[in-house]
């Protein structure tokens, strides 16, 4: 008796072929699609003045303030406006390194950059190394989009609300004297005193709190000007001068605090000045507008640092 050989089902054979086919495109565009060497980089423009940014990158302690918290990057060194850091995902660390350069308009261009070797020979690690990839980036778009909120605000970057305002008094009365020290809070509102004693005689009106300026000359010389807003202008008595102020530009700071932190926002201010290359046509004050006399707790003594500017 003569058999003949089984012929394979023409459709299953053109259906293994097919699946065959498929596999190998699929497997072809793993390799092709799929990068062996993957490039993470992303930058994003800060609009501060590129000193002053890498001033505030450098301070990598201050990185919790903005950092979100799922987010373990961690600085291990720096150099001139470049710092190395870590990323901790799912327990590998892989090395980023975040730059500061100049942008357009003198603003700062923060950007991060790594690469991550996915020659992977089998086409599953390689996808699972190129959407672990994907983590990466995306984590380091999101702290870098939080940096970038975070220092184009002056507060992120000088520790301070400074604003940029208008002088609202144009008409002062003011008293100066020199000291051999700087004056303490009494001397300060005998002055104050003064002043408000010489409104009342001359029949004006006050309409702010003391504003008060303290300029060291010399060792022995501390020079000492006090001066309240006025309504309008009065006839004054020798000792006192009426002051026009220019209703100009200011750069304004409320602080809370004790004098010391007016000093350290007053330095601030200063490197403010300094980073927008700005000019100040006047001299800088104080307003007290916390009574210091009375309240005797300094850390809630409200002041308000101006600076007239161009």
């Amino acid at each position: 008796m003569y058999f003949h050989p089984l012929k394979p089902n023409e459709p299953m054979r053109k259906i293994i072929l097919s699946v065959l086919a498929i596999l190998l495109l699929s497997l072809t565009a793993v390799y092709l699609l799929i990068p062996s060497q993957i490039l993470i980089k992303g930058s994003q423009l800060v609009y501060q003045p590129t000193p002053s940014v890498i001033r505030g990158m450098m301070q990598t302690s201050k990185w919790s303030e903005w950092m979100p918290k799922d987010i373990a990057l961690n600085a291990t060194s720096s150099l001139v406006a470049t710092i190395q850091t870590t990323l901790n995902q799912d327990g590998i660390e892989v090395p980023v390194v975040f730059s500061i350069i100049g942008g357009a308009d003198k603003n700062a261009l923060i950007g991060f950059e790594t690469s991550m070797d996915n020659s992977q020979w089998s086409p599953i690690a390689r996808i699972q190394y190129y959407l672990f990839a994907k983590k990466i980036q995306n984590k380091l778009d999101r702290a870098l989009a939080a940096a970038v909120s975070y220092y184009n605000y002056s507060k992120g970057i000088y520790g301070f609300d400074i604003v940029e305002t208008r002088v609202k008094d144009s008409s002062l009365i003011a008293i100066d004297q020199i000291l051999p020290d700087t004056p303490s809070t009494v001397q300060i509102y005998k002055m104050v005193a003064q002043l408000e004693q010489h409104i009342v005689t001359k029949n004006g009106k006050a309409t702010g709190s003391p504003m008060v300026n303290i300029t060291k000359m010399d060792e022995n010389q501390i020079y000492t000007q006090v001066a309240i807003p006025l309504e309008r202008d009065i006839n004054v008595s020798d000792g006192f001068t009426i002051k026009k102020m220019v209703l100009g530009n200011l750069l304004s700071v409320k602080v809370q605090g004790d004098q010391a932190k007016v000093d350290q926002a007053f330095e601030a201010t200063k490197q403010y000045l300094n980073d927008k290359q700005k000019t100040s046509p006047a001299i800088p004050f104080v307003i007290y507008n916390t009574n210091r006399l009375l309240e005797k707790d300094s850390s809630r003594w409200v002041s308000t640092i101006n600076y007239p500017i161009y």
